[in-house]
C-alpha cells in the first residue's frame, strides 16, 4: 500500500480503478488514503471495496476511476456566433 493524495493517484493510474482505504479529509479539502488496489475492472474494484467494508478493519473506503484525458470522439459541439 502506498499513502498518497487520492487525486494524485488518479493521475498516476489513468483508465484504472483505484480502491483507497483509511481515507481522510485533510484541512485543504484534499483526500488522503492508502492505495489498496489498482485494477482495470470496475466490478473487481467495487467487489473488493464491499468486502473490505464488510470486514470493518480498513476505515473509510473510496473507489475512484483514474483520470482519462483521451479526447471524446463523436460528441455534439455547440457553437455560437
Amino acid at each position: 500500500m502506498e499513502r498518497m493524495w487520492v487525486l494524485e493517484a488518479s493521475m498516476k493510474y489513468p483508465k484504472q480503478w483505484l480502491v483507497a482505504v483509511n481515507t481522510s479529509w485533510e484541512p485543504d479539502n484534499k483526500v488522503m488514503g492508502d492505495i489498496f488496489l489498482v485494477t482495470p475492472s470496475k466490478d473487481e474494484a467495487y467487489d473488493k471495496a464491499m468486502a473490505l467494508q464488510n470486514g470493518g478493519e480498513m476505515g473509510d473506503i473510496m473507489v475512484m476511476e483514474g483520470y482519462d484525458d483521451t479526447p471524446q470522439i463523436g460528441s455534439f459541439a455547440i457553437c455560437s456566433q
